[in-house]
């Protein structure tokens, strides 16, 4: 007989986890939601997820913005990947915006408000996070995935720092 496992992995929900459905171009609504809110999302690596369905790795539209004034930082994530939803359960939605920090409840929904405004957009709301079980394995991802990001930048500007000294 098989031994169920009683321990729960641990799950440390995003902030706030906004679900933008639209048809638009993921540059034109990021572009779009630049113009429009206090975002200035910018283009990183895409965002590898392990996919226990296919036993491979997806790579997911990404981009990224750190607010220094909120201690806050949000990513803007695609939903599809060839064919594979990121979270097969909110299908329905094409981005994911999520908020993770120190950053008031009325300016989230201050946010998603004027994500709501931006043409183009047919749904922008704000996802209850509790029952969707895949949620915390992609959150460790997207950590994983933002720590090497911050590793990446930092190695950079070591090796520009000793070329600029030179001059």
């Amino acid at each position: 007989m098989a031994r169920i496992s009683r321990l729960d992995p641990s799950f440390e929900p995003a902030d706030a986890l906004i679900g933008i459905a639209t048809n638009m171009p993921v540059i034109q609504l990021v572009h779009f939601i630049n113009l429009h809110t206090f975002l200035k999302l910018a283009r990183e690596e895409d965002l590898p997820v392990y996919s226990e369905k296919t036993d491979s790795l997806n790579y997911f539209k990404f981009f990224f913005y750190q607010d220094d004034d909120y201690r806050s930082s949000f990513c803007l994530v695609g939903n599809s990947d060839a064919g594979i939803n990121l979270l097969p359960t909110h299908k329905q939605f094409s981005f994911f915006l999520v908020a993770q920090g120190a950053i008031p409840e009325d300016k989230i929904t201050q946010l998603v408000a004027q994500i709501k405004a931006v043409s183009g957009v047919q749904l922008a709301a704000i996802i209850k996070q509790e029952p969707i079980r895949m949620l915390g394995p992609i959150l460790q991802d997207l950590e994983l995935h933002l720590t090497g990001l911050e590793k990446d930048k930092t190695e950079k500007l070591k090796r520009i720092m000793p070329l600029a000294e030179d001059q």
